[in-house]
């Protein structure tokens, strides 16, 4: 049995924010993308289209720990260990901005066809010594053409 796997997935990613005394914000995004399997470690490759900027991002997770990142014209690497705080950091026009998370769930959910499941996490987002909001990551992928 090979210990890789690659295939063509749809992902759907769903987004909440919550920031102190404010309406929860949710977004979702659609995309198309790629499932990739190695060992003990999952990988989501798809791109995001904001404001006329391309985004490739790539979700490496396992059973306790996972990190996002995004290049193209954002830079990102923002780590998850569960009920950990990590350190990452965020490139903008002004130069690098060290954030850091602390994961409070995180749960990966695969189906029996190892092409769809789901990915869940839950972390608090912290800038600067402050928290900037309560954030939870959806994503359910399934496979693709």
């Amino acid at each position: 049995m090979a210990s890789e796997l690659k295939a063509p997935v749809k992902l759907k990613l769903k987004t909440t924010i919550r920031q102190t005394e404010t309406e929860a914000e949710t977004y979702e995004l659609w995309s198309e993308g790629t499932i990739v399997q190695k060992r003990d470690q999952t990988y989501l490759q798809y791109e995001e289209v904001q404001e006329d900027k391309h985004i490739r991002s790539t979700l490496k997770f396992g059973n306790n720990e996972a990190v996002i990142l995004r290049n193209g014209d954002v830079k990102m690497r923002m780590p998850f260990l569960l009920n950990h705080e990590q350190n990452g950091h965020y490139d903008s026009e002004f130069g690098a901005l060290p954030i850091v998370t602390y994961t409070k769930d995180m749960l990966f959910e695969p189906h029996d066809s190892k092409t769809s499941g789901r990915f869940y996490l839950n972390y608090d987002l912290i800038v600067g010594g402050q928290s900037v909001g309560d954030y939870t990551l959806e994503i359910n992928y399934s496979e693709g053409k």
